[in-house]
């Protein structure tokens, strides 16, 4: 009985966090809507649960994410095969983030204690750096595969900007492939926005994982 309860505590934390989760990427999508400017910063929430969650709860919040955008207006208005790099990179943070819970030892003293937090600090600065290339590289490809094939070879119209303008518009094209030149152009916005994204979500991860509590065993 009280692990039954523990259980439905536990789904009511996550999809009330979820619900917040994709609430807040809209809210920083809309002002990037407003400004036109070209920073994908709408999945730090969804990176942020991944984290905390695991990827199930980070597929959900991705698509939620878009599904209300639709609804509200924020962002683009209908379903967009761009979602699939969001739930790609949930994918990609999961399968190498940091481990959710230190190894256990006994007590530590002193200048062991410390040296032991440094290097435990410096072992998730390790896997978060692993992960921001991870997913600079993953999120470069996958979204100038998409863009390729949705804008170029079916033809659908983009919207009043995309990435591949603003900053983007600093790769020259001359002589280079249009998927090529898609995904090489992407880098270097997403070399940027990957930083608040991976390092940030990690961060308000923390707080997720803390409030979720832990997993109910049995």
């Amino acid at each position: 009985m009280a692990i039954a309860r523990e259980r439905l505590v536990r789904i009511a934390k996550v999809s009330l966090i979820c619900a917040l989760a994709a609430a807040a990427n809209l809210l920083v999508m809309f002002p990037r809507d407003l400004l036109q400017v070209s920073l994908f910063l709408d999945t730090v929430f969804t990176v942020a649960v991944t984290f905390a969650l695991g990827p199930v709860a980070g597929v959900v919040v991705a698509m939620l994410t878009w599904a209300l955008g639709g609804v509200l207006g924020i962002g683009l208005q209908r379903f967009h095969p761009f979602v699939l790099v969001a739930v790609f990179e949930v994918l990609v943070v999961h399968w190498l983030r940091p481990a959710s819970r230190l190894p256990a030892q006994g007590p530590l003293r002193g200048s062991e204690e410390w040296d032991d937090r440094v290097f435990r600090l410096f072992g998730v600065f390790l896997r978060l750096t692993t992960v921001y290339a991870a997913c600079v590289v993953a999120v470069s490809v996958m979204g100038g595969v998409i863009d390729f094939l949705y804008h170029t070879v079916l033809g659908a119209e983009r919207p009043y900007y995309t990435g591949i303008s603003v900053l983007m518009t600093a790769v020259s094209r001359d002589g280079v492939p249009t998927l090529l030149w898609g995904i090489l152009s992407r880098v270097q916005i997403v070399f940027l926005d990957r930083l608040f994204v991976v390092f940030g979500g990690y961060l308000v991860s923390l707080a997720i994982a803390r409030f979720a509590g832990p997993r109910p065993v049995g």
